[in-house]
């Protein structure tokens, strides 16, 4: 297994959500570093706007939860009532310090779409990994820093994970 502090000076890489969220909740120092790397220029970090999207709502589902604000079902209590949705402010912080960092935040396509339908087929992906891969593929990235096993199956790709979380 290649491990984040793997990725080589100059490389382009496509960064998961589980990363941004590893290390905006200090759960991985490796995670922490990548991000370090991205924004002095050593790596080129990019990520989708899926990605931001996915980042975003874990992050306010996160917020609630940990203000006692929805428990057993977050996301359709939040969904039920807006009111709570405005107490929370900590989860835009961490989405708008995002935007304002290094990453690259690299566009879909209708078509990407498309593609995400046959890789999704192909290599039983969920959808928004399909489609991270589609997107990574039109720009050709081959390098992806992502916890967990959802590209393992993939042929062709560089996965780097980060070594202190158990999969």
């Amino acid at each position: 297994m290649m491990t984040l502090r793997d990725i080589v000076h100059g490389t382009t890489v496509l960064i998961d959500a589980s990363v941004l969220l590893y290390a905006r909740n200090r759960r991985s120092p490796q995670c922490r570093e990548l991000l370090t790397r991205c924004e002095q220029g050593a790596v080129n970090g990019v990520i989708t706007l899926s990605t931001l999207e996915e980042f975003s709502h874990r992050c306010l589902v996160q917020e609630a939860v940990g203000n006692g604000l929805a428990a057993v079902n977050p996301v359709h209590t939040l969904a039920a009532d807006p009111k709570l949705v405005c107490q929370l402010n900590a989860y835009a912080d961490s989405v708008r310090d995002l935007l304002d960092c290094s990453l690259v935040i690299a566009e879909s396509h209708a078509q990407d779409f498309h593609v995400a339908l046959e890789l999704q087929k192909q290599f039983g992906l969920l959808i928004h990994d399909a489609l991270n891969l589609a997107v990574a593929r039109r720009h050709t990235i081959k390098d992806i820093a992502i916890v967990g096993p959802a590209f393992d199956q993939v042929p062709g790709l560089i996965l780097y994970k980060p070594e202190e979380i158990a999969p």
